[in-house]
Formats: C-alpha cells, sequence, structure tokens
C-alpha cells in the first residue's frame, strides 16, 4: 500500500510541475518600456563599410548632380548612424566625379570611422582580393 501512495504522490508530483510550467509559457511577456531618447540613439558602429547608390541624386539637372551627390552620402551616414558631423575625404569627392562633373558614378562603396563623439569620417572603400 504505501509504495501505491509513493507513485501516485510522484504522479500528481509530476503533473503539477509540468502544470506550471505550461502556465509560465502561456504568461505574456513583460514588456520593457523604452524612452523616445533611447529610440532614437543608434547603435554604436567603430567601422562600417557600405554602398550608397546613387540612383536618386541622378534624376535631376546635371550641374547639380555633385552637389547632391555629396549631400546624399552625408544623409545617408547620419541615418545610418545618428552622426551629427561628416566629414568627407577629398579621395571620395574625386572618385564621385571621375568622369565629370555631370556624369557622376552610380554607386560608390564608402568605410565610415568614427572619429569623435558623433563624428564621422566617410572615405572610399578600397576592394581587398
Amino acid at each position: 500500500m504505501s509504495q501505491e501512495t509513493t507513485a501516485t504522490k510522484q504522479e500528481e508530483q509530476k503533473t503539477s510541475e509540468l502544470q506550471q510550467q505550461k502556465k509560465e509559457e502561456q504568461k505574456p511577456q513583460q514588456a520593457t518600456t523604452t524612452t523616445k531618447e533611447e529610440k532614437k540613439t543608434k547603435p554604436e558602429k567603430e567601422n562600417f563599410e557600405m554602398v550608397i547608390n546613387f540612383r536618386r541624386v541622378i534624376m535631376g539637372r546635371k550641374t547639380t548632380r555633385t552637389k547632391r551627390a555629396i549631400k546624399y552620402v552625408r544623409y545617408m551616414v547620419k541615418r545610418h548612424f545618428g552622426a551629427e558631423k561628416v566629414i568627407i575625404d577629398p579621395l571620395l569627392a574625386k572618385a564621385i566625379t571621375m568622369n565629370g562633373r555631370d556624369k557622376i558614378v552610380r554607386r560608390v562603396r564608402i568605410a565610415v570611422k568614427r572619429i569623435g563623439e558623433k563624428t564621422y569620417l566617410a572615405r572610399l572603400a578600397i576592394k581587398s582580393e
């Protein structure tokens, strides 16, 4: 008789443990509240490579394409990194206008490096094979 009671007690304990686990799984996870400032901050990136497509820039007047391309590089870096100041390397500017002021390149690969707290340097990325 004692063996039967211990076996039933063990079964009851197992079933109660399983029920508790199911209840814990079914509980909705509490959402962590985030402030607007936390959402605005971008993840920290020291060195990063990205390809910028100038399709938007090419559509428009030919005489202002170079200026728009430089502004677009700044815009993309600010958008992805949350930068306040973006420094464009002269070699990158020269690579954009390689075919002339009116015929800029279609896309360019840049390497972005963090210099200061919210200051980034955009350089031309050289492919390593």
